[in-house]
Order: structure tokens, then C-alpha cells, then sequence
């Protein structure tokens, strides 16, 4: 791809956050943010998109961090790259599926540019960070031009390619906090076609045990790429939560959660195989998250 394959635009350079949200905000609508550029790019290529502006993050080195204290937890900063957080080893530790799901993000190219806030805010259904970050109950903060806010991960995608930024806002920050002991996080994913293909059903699961039984205190099951936004299986969860975990439970979970996605047929496979990959990929990640929480 050249720079004449893309639609005329104004690039603009901003030297701090500040500025990035007031440019946002006067050019509400025409503007778009550029981190890495993976998404953005093409979509202007192919003329989904076709902003007057963009403007480009490249500056604002200070936003590509890695942080992490017991308390409060995990901090990742919204330039930080998909290469990045995969070879981390704090992640590889303490939160290990989150750094398998971005080591599955395209191809070595695409991880070691492309960024975690851009793919968040990309809105896609699909996103591979995002069910295990939801899982986690990740916060993002949000700057823009009246100040900060911090809304849970899980409401920041209300459709698809549609975010709860506001005019102005831009995301600056993940935040995940310190997972309780006896805790597993496994990740799946189906790809499309091939190995770096967007999946097309993804499974995060996370379990946490009793500290002296095998009871699932809590249950977080989130699901991409089978509705509109990355979802939780909540009803799903409820049928482990506050029980022993066995396999006929596992089987029924399992069951529950393909009736709670919303699956579309599309290029990539039909609704009806993706429902049964539902099924298939939940009762995998919570054997396997479950193995972790015992282990622990």
C-alpha cells in the first residue's frame, strides 16, 4: 500500500494529549486518530473510512508503557504494542491468556506496529484482547477536554465499530487489576481461515476456587466474534458459579453459552457452525482455565 492509494487527507501532529482531544473535538466527525495504523489504513484504502484528518500519535512516546503493582494492578498504556505485551513477562506470569491472545493478533508485522488502544478502539467484535481483558474486568480511562474518566471494558463497545468515546475523547490507558488467588485465564480462538485470520469465535474464561475447595467462587465467560460486541455469557456463568465444577456442568455451560451468542453467517463460516464452535471452545477454555485455578 502507497500513500497514493489512500483517499487526500491533512495530517496532523500533536505535541501532547491535550491537544489531541481538542483537535478531536473541532473536527469532530472528520477527524480520525492514528496509533499504529494497521486498522486505519486500510480501512481508508478500501474508503471505509474517509476522514479530512488524521491525526498521528507517533509523538506521545509516554503513552507505550507496561506497569504493575499488587495493588492496584496492571496498567498498560494505549500505544503499548500487541508485540509488546506478548513478550512481557510480567504479562506471561500474572496474566498469561492476555498476552497469548495479542501474540495471535495478524502477523509479526501487524503485533510489533499495531497498538491495543487502536484495536480496542476499533470496536470490532472480533478483537483478540479484548474477551480476555473483559474477563479480567479491565477498566479504560478516557481523557478528553472536560477531564477523565474510567469506565469498565465492558461497556466501552456498544456496536460494531462503534465505541463509547465521546467528542473528543481519546483512551489512554487499560487497567486490570490483580487477579484473586487460586485464579485461571485461558484464551481460545478459532480463526477464519489460517493462523493470523480474525477469528471467527473466540473464548476468554476465567475461574476462580475456593481457598480451601474446588467450589467456582466466580465465573467470567466472554465471547468474540459471535454478536455485535465481545459479550459476556452471563447466564452461562451462572450455571457454575457458587458449584463444584464437573463435567456434566462443563457440558451445560458449555451449552448455555452457545444459545446466549448471536452468531451471523458471513465469509467467514456459517452461524450455525459458529454456535456449535461456541460450545466447543467454552467447555476447552474452562477445563483448561480450571487446571490453572487448582494449580495455582
Amino acid at each position: 500500500m502507497t500513500l497514493r492509494d489512500l483517499p487526500d487527507f491533512e495530517y496532523l501532529a500533536p505535541k501532547d494529549l491535550r491537544e489531541v482531544c481538542r483537535l478531536l473535538q473541532e473536527r469532530h466527525g472528520r477527524a480520525k486518530v492514528m496509533a499504529g495504523g494497521t486498522d486505519l489504513l486500510v480501512h481508508m484504502k478500501q474508503r471505509i473510512v474517509i476522514p479530512q484528518y488524521v491525526i498521528g500519535l507517533k509523538h506521545l512516546s509516554d503513552l507505550e508503557y507496561i506497569e504493575y503493582s499488587e495493588d492496584p494492578g496492571l496498567r498498560i498504556g494505549t500505544l503499548t504494542t500487541h508485540q509488546s505485551i506478548a513478550e512481557s513477562p510480567i504479562i506471561r506470569e500474572r496474566f498469561g491468556a492476555l498476552g497469548t491472545a495479542c501474540s495471535m493478533v495478524g502477523t509479526p508485522q501487524i503485533r510489533s506496529m499495531g497498538t491495543i488502544g487502536g484495536n480496542l478502539c476499533n470496536g470490532s467484535p472480533s478483537s483478540d484482547s479484548a474477551p480476555p481483558l473483559i474477563a479480567l474486568n479491565a477498566v479504560v480511562k478516557l481523557l478528553g477536554v472536560e477531564g477523565e474518566r474510567i469506565i469498565p471494558l465492558e461497556a466501552f463497545f456498544v456496536g460494531p465499530g462503534e465505541t463509547a468515546l465521546l467528542a473528543g475523547e481519546i483512551l489512554t490507558e487499560i487497567q486490570v487489576p490483580s487477579p484473586p488467588l487460586r485464579t485461571g485465564l485461558t484464551f481460545v480462538k478459532l480463526p477464519a481461515r489460517t493462523r493470523v485470520d480474525m477469528a471467527a469465535v473466540s473464548t476468554a474464561v476465567l475461574v476462580t476456587l475456593g481457598l480451601k475447595n474446588q467450589i467456582c467462587e466466580d465465573i467470567r465467560i466472554v465471547l468474540g466474534a459471535v454478536a455485535p460486541i465481545p459479550i459476556r455469557a452471563k447466564r452461562a456463568e451462572e450455571v457454575l458459579r457458587g458449584k463444584k465444577i464437573e463435567d456434566e456442568l462443563i457440558q451445560r455451560t458449555a451449552q448455555r453459552a452457545s444459545e446466549e451468542a448471536q452468531p451471523i453467517s458471513d465469509i467467514r463460516s456459517s452461524a450455525n457452525y459458529r454456535r456449535e464452535m461456541v460450545k466447543v471452545l467454552t467447555k476447552q477454555a474452562i477445563k483448561q482455565a480450571l487446571g490453572q485455578a487448582q494449580s495455582a
